[in-house]
């Protein structure tokens, strides 16, 4: 009996909002809460596992705007439900999500800048030593 409970329970727990997996590949695998589900907690922390171990900037930028669009259309679906104060602290989370793939991106340029300036300066260098030797070279004639 106690083998027949703890099944429904799991499967109760994978069953709830499939829409949500459907349209969402970077979900958790298969299990999809929605904000209302006791266990939606670990869904946030699974999000936050990956966006840890996310080492690209670009990429996750990319996560954010991802879990960002799935904070939106689940405070779509809870205002449909009439959980207007749970969709406003989903709205928070979207924009903090937005903030950080905004801050990603923008490492990811200064970053990228920052490598092209050390290129450049790496092969004015080159140049600087090749126009030296050639000086060099002219003077010793």
């Amino acid at each position: 009996m106690k083998k027949i409970i703890i099944g429904l329970i799991i499967f109760g727990l994978f069953l709830p909002s499939a829409a949500a997996l459907a349209k969402f590949p970077d979900d958790v695998p298969i299990f999809s809460a929605m904000p209302d589900n006791v266990f939606y907690f670990l869904k946030i922390w699974y999000e936050k596992v990956v966006v840890f171990f996310t080492f690209d900037l670009v990429k996750r930028a990319e996560r954010y705007t991802t879990f960002a669009e799935k904070r939106a259309y689940e405070a779509e679906e809870m205002v449909k439900e009439g959980k207007v104060d749970l969709a406003k602290k989903l709205e928070e989370t979207y924009k903090s999500y937005l903030n950080k793939a905004k801050e990603a991106l923008e490492k990811a340029i200064q970053k990228a800048m920052d490598k092209k300036k050390e290129e450049l300066k790496q092969e004015l260098d080159k140049k600087v030593e090749d126009v030296m030797n050639k000086l060099k070279e002219s003077i010793n004639l």
